[in-house]
């Protein structure tokens, strides 16, 4: 899947499935790059993908159109829609997304538009994502404006039952977001930039277990007050919110 580019908590930001764009239209946690590679100042909410260093980014999530609108699952914690969901990921997107969900598969290099990175969670609540995924699944990339993008992702719905959309989505749900994203993560890194007139913190973290990979980004700060003590190269743990999609809590540690 794919979103689109924007900055979502620094200045936009983030990311999904089978991949989503304007005026903010969503505000998820996605662009972004990696350890090491990551840029400083990359934020919390620019919706991109990569792989081997080549992003695909959108500025915001695109709506599902009217006739997926009101799309919702009701497996998303069913056993066996989860492992009838993971034979049909196997047959059918693991040679794009690969076996870790992360587009890596065998096929993925010579594609125009790199696939998205499936563990990119924005998946809060039943309901909350439910039409935009299915709507993803199945069209691909044969709609506006990801055929602009180049998107060679498959209409699954030309392939595969309503049921057994629902089912892989179920085991996608299951298998590389772990559940419904918790409503607070904790994460540990070096300030990389304090930025008090955007309100913002730039921080290279390790991994947020369930939540991001280990990255340079950068978090809106609520309240800015908490930005105060901090200075580049400070060691710090700190609580993000991921309803309001902001660092709420900030503890500096010893070096």
């Amino acid at each position: 899947m794919e979103i689109k580019t924007a900055v979502l908590w620094l200045a936009p930001v983030v990311a999904l499935l089978l991949g989503g764009d304007q005026v903010l239209a969503d505000n998820r946690p996605g662009k972004h790059t990696h350890s090491d590679k990551a840029p400083q100042g990359t934020t919390a909410g620019d919706q991109g993908h990569t792989m081997d260093g080549h992003h695909h980014q959108h500025d915001t999530w695109e709506p599902p159109p009217a006739a997926y609108a009101s799309a919702r699952s009701t497996r998303w914690d069913n056993p066996s829609a989860i492992a009838r969901g993971q034979q049909l990921f196997q047959n059918y997107c693991m040679v794009c997304h690969g076996t870790d969900g992360k587009g890596t598969g065998p096929a993925a290099k010579g594609l125009p538009h790199p696939p998205a990175d499936l563990t990119h969670h924005f998946h809060r609540a039943p309901g909350d994502g439910d039409a935009y995924l299915f709507w993803r699944v199945s069209e691909g990339g044969q709609v506006e404006p990801f055929t602009s993008m180049q998107s060679t992702m498959p209409a699954f719905k030309t392939v595969l039952s309503e049921d057994q959309r629902w089912d892989v989505l179920a085991y996608v749900h299951a298998q590389f977001h772990k559940g419904f994203m918790a409503t607070s993560v904790t994460g540990e890194g070096t300030v990389i930039a304090v930025v008090p007139t955007n309100e913002e913190l730039v921080v290279k973290h390790g991994e947020i277990k369930g939540f991001m990979d280990p990255m340079t980004m950068g978090y809106k700060v609520s309240p800015p007050s908490l930005l105060k003590p901090l200075k580049a190269g400070d060691p710090v743990r700190f609580t993000i919110d991921t309803q309001q999609k902001a660092i709420v809590q900030i503890e500096k540690l010893q070096p």
